[in-house]
């Protein structure tokens, strides 16, 4: 509007500035333009390095949603439950605190835990709500309401970032080396989930301002996820024939002569002979499932 701008846009602005002066400190950063701005308020790339010889490398890729307050963010119509349902990077919720001159990070990476569990394991949700500083009782932190809808509880922040701590390299350091750990965890269950690896790994418990320790696995299944599941498995089996076939390479690290490994390598036998019934164009890859390794 000519000449006035709406006080509480003002703030959303401001803590968008703070949010992106906080970034810089530790990644390279670009704003995403208003006009192109459709559930992400910056692109992110690690800085990584020891700070030591003034290089500085790019890292991690990751994205921003830049928050004003810590408020619960909700997707219910059809294109943002498939949005938010279907990220491919990373995405951290900044949210700002003006009187600080700080910023509290929370981590979504359970959001795929809701996704691939679906409501109960029963359909989608029909809305899914972020919910920054919540905790549950039961990890992963989903919670199915009986509305179909379903609270995705981030709990605590992951770290808090001041200005002051942006002028202390070693600080610096740390701060990316806790934001490099998050982003890696979120990552690999993304790449899983889209290569039909269905499982999400993540922590069950942390301290905010340290990386994702004490890991938990928690895996989801689908009918229609069996012909992936099913081609994975294979294909992985086949990559251990190869590996264990080149043992020679590897003889520092396992006795293939230990009887775990030698039971192991008689059902990877049963396995393979399986796995070229289902998947006929593995056989030339496998080769003779008999020889000697």
């Amino acid at each position: 509007m000519p000449g006035a701008r709406l006080a509480s846009f003002r703030l959303g602005d401001r803590s968008e500035v703070l949010i992106e002066n906080l970034l810089t400190g530790f990644a390279f950063t670009t704003r995403v333009p208003r006009q192109e701005d459709v559930g992400i308020d910056f692109l992110c790339s690690l800085i990584t390095g020891n700070y030591k010889d003034d290089l500085l490398r790019a890292g991690a890729f990751f994205a921003v949603q830049a928050r004003s307050s810590a408020e619960k963010l909700i997707y219910e119509k059809p294109y943002e439950l498939e949005w938010i349902g279907n990220q491919e990077n990373p995405l951290l919720l900044c949210i700002a605190d003006r009187k600080k001159m700080a910023m509290d990070v929370y981590s979504t990476w359970n959001l795929l835990c809701g996704v691939l569990g679906g409501w109960r394991g029963e359909a989608p949700p029909t809305r899914i709500t972020l919910c920054p500083g919540e905790t549950g009782k039961e990890w992963p932190g989903i919670r199915n309401n009986p509305d179909g809808s379903q609270d995705i509880l981030l709990g605590k922040p992951i770290i808090r970032i001041t200005y002051a701590d942006l002028t202390n390299k070693q600080r610096t350091q740390e701060i990316a080396e806790v934001i490099g750990g998050w982003v890696e965890l979120d990552r690999t269950n993304i790449v899983n989930r889209y290569a039909g690896m269905f499982w999400v790994v993540g922590p069950r418990e942390f301290e905010t301002g340290e990386p994702p320790k004490q890991k938990g696995l928690s895996f989801y299944w689908n009918p229609d996820n069996l012909d992936q599941s099913t081609k994975n498995l294979c294909r992985s089996a086949t990559a251990l024939w190869f590996l264990l076939r080149r043992h020679a390479q590897i003889s520092r690290k396992i006795d293939l002569n230990d009887t775990t490994w030698r039971e192991g390598v008689a059902a990877l036998r049963v396995m393979l002979r399986w796995c070229q019934r289902v998947m006929p164009g593995l056989k030339e890859f496998i080769g003779d499932i008999n020889s000697e390794l």
